[in-house]
């Protein structure tokens, strides 16, 4: 038997695992090792092919493994003799295309039972049909349970049921790209496992933090509602789920035809990486939109959603996917970008972090649907952000509105008691103003889109309630006479100031009558157009 010292492994190009491999070779039985290069960023595969069953699983357990997975982007396996020569036949297309010949890099001479794939297509086409249709097949009766479980309306069952598909389905890939199955960890580890080897498996699953998934979560709540004979209602959630599972799917299907094509040819062929991004965009405003964004937050995405002239000035409607990123940081972006562009263009942004939005879409999926389309991304930091989890069908309704346009209605009585008090005591009566035009435009939004935005700066909720509705521009000449800037003057006054007020009668009259406006225009929306009947309500009280 050769001796380590006159091992040599060239076509690893890496000295740091030739030395290893030269101690695995003294210390254990190994048969066979096997070793495909793939382009980068993907992982290259070598293969271990080793007597026992024990030893392949205390092996593969070794940190060297995983130093070697992460900085040099080599997937090592090892498997025991008797698992490989089952699989290999069954015909699985992984064994069939990374044990070829052609890869082998050491053999074993004292080895009593090596794999030699001599077999062309031809003789192995009926393997990999068979191997193929099992797939097929199981996945079409897990299917029907489904199906049937969605016509008798049970949704705990069926969200275990998809619970238990999704699992099927990542199996396979597991088997697929790795040859190996990770039944032991839970669906949220296997998701985040394969990550690395399909990186488009993102675009599925929204998480709800680092490593956990929103379906994820659900399928657990609808166990945990099983096991209590408790009865969670997601009907809306069934086909959201369905087309996570139907990607998985076709993913699987993608990666059979993959494999199917390169054993056919007996060669790799030259990977294209993506690009991050179909194109930069051509606005050079919104180049320089873009660049301040990324420096100042960690997005993920940014939609332009709308965009209009008014005058000489144009304004940029965008939203941001990102994380951490609140009013203050939106409103010194805001600052940023206007000082950039020289006064000359207005910005208006809004932002949430992805696991809010699909929280979220109960109330508002028709407006982030709206915004979220391909037509409307302008930059993208990765190509495998998931896709949301849409409900259908989709019933927006305005939950709480009650107490939103009470809320409004309530800070203009306020405002009027003072306001038109004889006795011009003024004190306070800006920051109620200023609460007022803030309550009424959060209103206003959320009954025009079901969207209710955060308490942004008072232009660009403004800004916003041209958005839902354009018809209230007609109300800007009264923002254009105020006697000061208006939505400084409103800013300024979101807190209260404990000092003593110099507004003058002229001042406070046109308070009231963009007061007086407003909330009359809020009464036609909510009251005559039928959403409340708020004189009932305050009756009962």
């Amino acid at each position: 038997m050769k001796t380590s010292k006159k091992l040599s492994f060239p076509k690893l190009e890496n000295e740091f695992l030739e030395n290893i491999l030269r101690q695995l070779v003294n210390q254990h039985t190994i048969i066979q090792m096997f070793f495909t290069k793939q382009p980068s960023p993907l992982f290259s595969h070598l293969i271990i092919h080793i007597e026992k069953n024990i030893d392949a699983e205390q092996l593969q357990q070794n940190k060297w493994v995983k130093k070697v997975r992460k900085h040099y982007q080599i997937d090592v396996y090892f498997i025991y003799s008797a698992k490989l020569h089952h699989r290999f036949s069954l015909g699985h297309p992984f064994i069939e295309l990374y044990c070829q010949p052609s890869a082998l890099i050491y053999q074993n001479s004292a080895a009593v039972n090596p794999l030699i794939i001599t077999r062309d297509w031809k003789k192995y086409k009926k393997k990999f049909n068979a191997f193929e249709e099992r797939f097929y097949n199981d996945h079409d009766l897990h299917k029907v349970q489904v199906h049937n479980l969605i016509s008798e309306n049970s949704s705990n069952s069926v969200f275990t049921s998809y619970a238990r598909l999704i699992e099927y389905d990542l199996e396979y890939l597991e088997e697929l790209y790795l040859a190996n199955t990770f039944n032991s960890l839970s669906l949220e580890e296997r998701i985040n496992n394969m990550i690395g080897y399909l990186p488009e498996i993102q675009k599925y699953f929204v998480r709800n933090s680092h490593s956990k998934y929103y379906l994820t979560d659900l399928f657990i709540k609808a166990k945990e509602a099983t096991d209590d004979d408790d009865a969670i209602y997601k009907n809306e959630m069934y086909e959201a789920v369905g087309i996570a599972e139907q990607s998985l799917y076709r993913l699987i299907e993608e990666r059979f035809d993959e494999l199917k094509k390169r054993i056919k040819k007996g060669l790799f062929e030259k990977q294209e990486v993506a690009c991050q991004i179909d194109e930069k965009p051509k606005d050079i405003i919104l180049d320089v939109a873009i660049e301040t964004i990324v420096k100042a937050v960690e997005v993920e995405q940014i939609y332009l959603y709308h965009q209009i002239t008014y005058g000489e000035k144009m304004t940029y409607y965008l939203m941001l996917i990102a994380i951490g990123t609140g009013n203050e940081k939106l409103r010194l972006i805001t600052q940023s970008l206007q000082s950039k562009t020289g006064g000359k263009y207005d910005f208006v942004l809004i932002s949430h972090n992805r696991s809010w939005i699909q929280k979220n879409l109960y109330q508002s999926q028709s407006f982030f649907a709206a915004i979220i389309q391909d037509k409307y991304l302008i930059y993208s930091s990765s190509q495998y952000h998931p896709e949301f989890h849409w409900e259908v069908p989709h019933n927006p309704y305005h939950a709480d509105l009650y107490f939103y346009y009470k809320s409004a209605k309530n800070s203009a009585l306020q405002f009027f008691a003072i306001a038109t008090n004889t006795k011009e005591n003024c004190q306070g009566l800006d920051y109620l103003f200023s609460l007022f035009f803030l309550s009424f435009c959060r209103t206003y939004i959320f009954i025009k889109t079901y969207y209710l935005p955060n308490y942004l700066s008072s232009h660009a909720l403004w800004e916003l309630c041209i958005y839902a509705d354009a018809d209230i521009r007609k109300y800007n000449y009264m923002i254009e006479q105020f006697w000061t800037d208006f939505f400084p003057y409103l800013d300024k006054h979101m807190t209260l100031h404990q000092r003593l007020s110099t507004l003058k009668k002229s001042e406070v009259d046109q308070m009231i009558v963009i007061v007086e406006k407003l909330v009359y225009e809020l009464y036609n929306l909510v009251i005559e157009g039928g959403l409340l009947n708020f004189e009932e309500d305050e009756k009962e009280e």
